[in-house]
């Protein structure tokens, strides 16, 4: 059993459950948010939209993603997903952060 297992299963009720859930929610979410942070600082760094989309970069990320999920016991396929719909987004607003930045772009 591992460390996270067994704090779970210290609790006592699912009123302790539900709040440990909505807990480490919000800090996933706060995460979320640092991590938009950098996206959008990282435009600064970006010369052409190419960069910005950064296919290569996007396909080992998930790659990556999903051997740190197997690693904690998760589905692989489920959190590429998650993360494939997660960073799309972040790339769009990375890109329209980006053209905002571009003086020569109508």
């Amino acid at each position: 059993m591992n460390n996270n297992e067994e704090r779970a299963n210290q609790c006592t009720d699912m009123t302790e459950i539900r709040a440990e859930i909505d807990r480490i929610d919000r800090e996933v979410i706060a995460l979320f948010g640092e991590r938009y942070a950098f996206v959008k600082a990282a435009s600064q760094f970006k010369k052409s939209p190419d960069q910005v989309k950064a296919q290569s970069r996007f396909d080992a990320m998930l790659k990556q993603r999903g051997v740190w999920a197997e690693e904690q016991g998760l589905s692989a396929d489920l959190i590429q997903k998650i993360y494939g719909d997660l960073v799309n987004w972040f790339i769009s607003e990375e890109m329209r952060h980006w053209a905002e930045q571009q003086p020569d772009l109508p």
